[in-house]
């Protein structure tokens, strides 16, 4: 894949009570930057669907600063990539047989609760896009001991998942779309929320 520089996102110190402890508006700013990133997460997918680049299969997609990225491995074959609404490391827009995967970085000022900012997200989505959807959440663990939750995600004629990752002792999440068409291969849903859900972390994040 010929990728454009990638422009790494300066390394986040994680927040502990030696950075001024836990702020009370801290849960507040942190679903809305995760409700930021979802609504914004459409555009991308739509994107992703007029403008392609042909990735292969187990491509490595960093998300996040250097040292400390999660690594979204391409499961499947025949994706594409969007290149104008991919951002090395930040945010990256996918696409293949009707089906849109769009996975973003989100920096937050302090370590949040995947339950809390799950719980959050869901009661102001509907006032971010009254159009979508999101259901109630299953918990998910990851590599590197990353706790995630995954739910239901709809509109626009299109369904599919929202899917939220923390890494522990680290002042960032990743959020992870992924919407089909009426009539999008199974199979392509099938390898997105593999994706999704097969998010990996490096080492020493627990």
């Amino acid at each position: 894949m010929d990728a454009a520089p990638a422009t790494r996102s300066p390394r986040r110190d994680p927040p502990g009570p030696g950075r001024g402890g836990t702020r009370p508006w801290a849960p507040v700013l942190g679903v809305l930057l995760v409700v930021a990133a979802l609504t914004a997460g459409w555009s991308l997918i739509d994107a992703a669907l007029g403008d392609r680049e042909r990735v292969a299969a187990g491509t490595a997609l960093e998300l996040g600063p250097d040292g400390d990225a999660a690594v979204l491995r391409v499961v499947g074959h025949g994706w594409g990539l969007s290149k104008s609404s991919s951002d090395p490391d930040t945010a990256y827009a996918l696409s293949r047989d009707g089906v849109g995967l769009a996975a973003r970085y989100i920096g937050l000022t302090e370590a949040g609760d995947p339950g809390a900012l799950w719980n959050g997200l869901r009661k102001v989505q509907s006032v971010a896009d009254s159009g979508s959807r999101l259901g109630s959440a299953r918990p998910l663990t990851g590599a590197g001991g990353a706790i995630g939750r995954s739910g239901r995600l709809t509109g626009g004629g299109r369904t599919g998942s929202a899917t939220l990752w923390l890494p522990p002792g680290r002042g960032y999440a990743v959020e992870i779309i992924v919407l089909a068409r009426p009539g999008a291969a199974p199979g392509a849903v099938a390898d997105a929320t593999a994706m999704a859900h097969g998010l990996t972390f490096p080492p020493g994040t627990t």
